[in-house]
């Protein structure tokens, strides 16, 4: 069971029409979601390794388009802001771990490794997801001006869906 967020976090999350709904705070939470719903499927004890298997590839795609994008809308542009600085490039560097691991999961060929593998990965992700809306977006929320939260969601939306793959609609790509 991980944590409760902090209300505001929550509150976002229940009231998606609030007027920064399309902040980019607002956008990557709705990717978090998507990546935990998609966690809860690959830790999940009942179903077959196929569909666990099948739910970590899903997973694998949108956490390479949502890092890719968070990156390029929201750390890169707040990362030499010494306010920021600490969080950005702590996110940046786990994001690079995150790709590494990745590869190393594809790399196995042993399936019951695999999988061993995979469920480590889906902790490290929920670690740094829990992080994020912790520390970093209650922050950027908190200083940043609303155009400027609404500029960088519209770069998050327009490089996610140049980094998504066909035929995954998750998170902010959910029709």
């Amino acid at each position: 069971m991980r944590k409760p967020v902090l209300s505001d976090l929550q509150q976002i999350r229940n009231h998606p029409a609030r007027p920064d709904a399309l902040s980019v705070v607002a956008l990557l939470l709705k990717d978090h979601r998507a990546m935990r719903d998609l966690v809860k499927i690959v830790r999940s004890k009942r179903l077959s390794s196929a569909r666990v298997i099948e739910g970590f590839n899903t997973l694998e795609k949108v956490v390479l388009s949502h890092v890719t994008s968070e990156e390029h809308a929201l750390l890169n542009h707040i990362k030499s802001n010494p306010r920021f600085e600490d969080e950005a490039l702590e996110s940046i560097e786990e994001h690079e771990i995150h790709r590494n691991i990745l590869q190393g999961i594809r790399r196995t060929k042993d399936s019951k490794r695999r999988i061993i593998r995979m469920k480590i990965f889906c902790e490290m992700l929920e670690q740094h997801l829990d992080e994020e809306e912790k520390d970093l977006f209650p922050k950027f929320r908190k200083y940043a001006a609303l155009s400027t939260k609404k500029k960088l969601g519209r770069e998050f939306l327009k490089s996610r869906k140049r980094t998504h793959r066909r035929g995954e609609k998750l998170g902010v790509l959910k029709p």
